[in-house]
């Protein structure tokens, strides 16, 4: 096997399994650090990886004008506290599989804001992907009494951290960044990082750590450590794989929370799982492949 062959299957399972898993050992740490603290703890540490790599490297020649730091601090913002950390706080009482499953229809958000934002068209078959997902987060999250019952504040917190995400994703395209992505990304997790332990801090002043838990912080370091791992592996397949490719972690991902949460975190299935679930998945492959399977078939018919 070519040693571009194995760094590339080796990018893949990297970005399968630890994205897979993210939600499962952020619901270990914050049953005993505040959420705040595992967003700043987590991001600190993984801006420093990032800038200290680009740095040793010989990447980072030239630091960010203020403009890009300000662009930094707003996509951040959005992305890692209003998207991750809002989150983070909601996994104190949902289960990590159904944050997984609900955060498998963000393709769809960030599609809408798109032609919001970015005036981008959303072909047919796009949209109809989104009505399937929408259908399939309604079906995981209706508990089988009233919408109202079904809606508790943290799912709201999810479901508003997913819009977050999805806003900051798209206004990417329209902000100017750091032309190196390593280097801008490592510039949102360092300001990030710091904005949420002065947040933790102001919040819970003295944290007790005698009462951490040995798993909370064995998750916090996996969090920290391989998350910053699946990040360079990502950027490492957006320059060597067509898109397309790349986007089946959204398929994955899912079924490996389920099976995280389910059978190692021993969390309770949701009563419409068996049918939220593969309407997700269905509505992630019209969104992603719709247009290509359409125009592949036009061609076998034509």
């Amino acid at each position: 096997m070519k040693k571009e062959t194995l760094m590339t299957l080796v990018c893949y399972l990297t970005i399968y399994i630890v994205w897979g898993s993210t939600y499962f050992f952020i619901k270990m740490v914050v049953e005993t650090i505040p959420p705040f603290y595992v967003v700043g703890l987590r991001w600190l540490f993984g801006g420093v990886i990032l800038l200290g790599y680009r740095w040793i490297t010989g990447h980072l020649r030239q630091w960010p004008t203020r403009q890009e730091m300000v662009a930094a601090l707003i996509l951040g913002g959005l992305l890692l506290i209003g998207g991750n950390g809002l989150i983070t706080v909601a996994e104190q009482k949902v289960d990590s599989y159904l944050v997984a499953l609900i955060l498998a229809s963000t393709p769809m958000t960030i599609a809408v804001f798109d032609r919001i934002l970015l005036n981008k068209p959303i072909p047919w078959v796009k949209m109809v992907g989104v009505f399937i997902g929408i259908l399939g987060v309604a079906a995981l999250l209706y508990n089988g009494e009233s919408v109202q019952s079904s809606l508790n504040v943290e799912i709201i917190l999810v479901l508003v951290g997913m819009a977050l995400w999805g806003l900051g994703s798209s206004l990417g395209h329209t902000l100017k960044t750091h032309s190196d992505s390593f280097v801008s990304s490592g510039i949102q997790m360092l300001l990030i990082g710091v904005v949420s332990m002065v947040w933790a801090y102001w919040e819970t002043p003295n944290p007790d750590l005698s009462g951490v838990s040995a798993a909370s912080w064995f998750g916090l370091g996996y969090l920290a450590v391989f998350g910053s791992i699946a990040f360079c592996a990502y950027n490492y397949l957006l320059m060597h794989e067509p898109a397309i490719r790349i986007s089946s972690y959204a398929f994955v991902n899912p079924m490996i929370a389920v099976l995280l949460g389910l059978f190692v975190g021993s969390e309770q299935a949701v009563k419409y799982l068996w049918l939220g679930l593969p309407l997700i998945l269905i509505g992630l492959l019209f969104m992603l492949y719709g247009e290509t399977l359409i125009q592949r078939f036009r061609n076998a018919k034509g």
